[in-house]
């Protein structure tokens, strides 16, 4: 996510304390004042906007605060060491998504802080991640899949929807099965999730014995990632009865993430991708036995019907996550 500072206070860049091993936020560029007008007609959507009004004549000032509020691709903070504005609310009201005066600016403005605006944006329904992601896939020179697997390519960078599955209890599988019995109940697990998603673009890319990722081109229209995996969730039982080679239940966890990476059909292990990462982080350390999560990249993107089916479940590694419903008849109700 970008972050463009217009100020011509000499002391903005000290404001601004953020690590240049940030995975979400570029360091902060900074530009004079007189430069915002004609920057806003450029601007990627999705960028966060801090104005220094440190000096800003009146009237620009003035002129600056209006054209900021009539622009609904970008987020704007303000920055106030000299306590200029007297009415801080109004600004929320009209699109402000940050203010820091001084007491703020002597601390700085943190990567903690700006994953809390994310978050305040996300909640009032302008998810600033969102606005990045729109901005990529309309402006990006790169190769869009547009949802459909005949126009990928190996070695072409895309969308995708990331989704990671595995097997929960696989530490008591393997102590309790003979090894060839758990190979052929884990193939019949397998075969069950590339079946269930494939009619919805879903494509297994890495598998590693009791689970892996599954690849969805990214795209708006119907046949969502969500319908996928909310049919293959509700449908375990089925296969549990008439399919499953495990003596007993099964259970998995899910979680989806969206994201760009380069697509190499072949060596798989040598992949370096931040939204890989970040869904192997999010089913490994963060999902429970049993559930299916989405980051809040996926969120704009769930189909109307089902965004009531997911419920708030936190923040992990500054994403926020939304955990979907369990079905009534998995005995643990919502």
């Amino acid at each position: 996510m970008q972050i463009l500072v217009f100020s011509d206070n000499r002391k903005a860049k000290d404001y601004f304390r953020i690590s240049r091993r940030s995975e979400h936020f570029s360091l902060p560029g900074f530009f004079p004042c007189r430069d915002l007008k004609a920057a806003l007609k450029t601007v990627p959507p999705g960028s966060i906007i801090y104005l220094d009004l440190q000096g800003l004549p009146e009237k620009e000032m003035a002129a600056a605060l209006r054209l900021l509020a009539k622009k609904d691709h970008i987020s704007y903070g303000l920055l106030d060491p000299g306590g200029r504005i007297s009415d801080v609310a109004e600004l929320f009201q009209q699109g402000a998504s940050d203010y820091a005066g001084k007491p703020v600016l002597k601390e700085g403005i943190t990567l903690k802080r700006l994953n809390r605006v994310c978050r305040y944006l996300l909640r009032s329904g302008r998810d600033a991640d969102s606005m990045r992601l729109a901005a990529n896939t309309a402006q990006s020179a790169l190769p869009d899949a547009g949802g459909s697997w005949e126009n990928v390519v190996s070695g072409g960078e895309y969308f995708f929807y990331f989704m990671f599955v595995e097997l929960d209890g696989k530490e008591e599988m393997v102590k309790s099965y003979g090894r060839d019995n758990l190979d052929i109940a884990l193939d019949s697990f397998r075969s069950f999730i590339e079946r269930s998603l494939k009619s919805f673009g879903g494509r297994i890319w890495i598998w590693s014995r009791f689970g892996g990722i599954v690849l969805f081109p990214f795209h708006r229209g119907p046949r969502s990632p969500i319908e996928g995996i909310y049919r293959m969730v509700l449908f375990k039982h089925l296969y549990d009865i008439e399919e499953s080679l495990f003596p007993h239940f099964i259970s998995f966890r899910v979680a989806l993430h969206l994201g760009k990476t380069i697509y190499d059909n072949r060596n798989t292990g040598n992949i370096v991708s931040e939204p890989l990462n970040a869904v192997f982080h999010l089913g490994q350390q963060f999902a429970q036995a049993g559930n299916t999560y989405v980051s809040e990249d996926v969120l704009p993107f769930i189909p109307a019907v089902f965004k009531n089916f997911f419920l708030d479940s936190g923040v992990f590694e500054g994403r926020k996550i939304f955990r979907m419903r369990r079905p009534l008849h998995s005995g643990g109700g919502a």
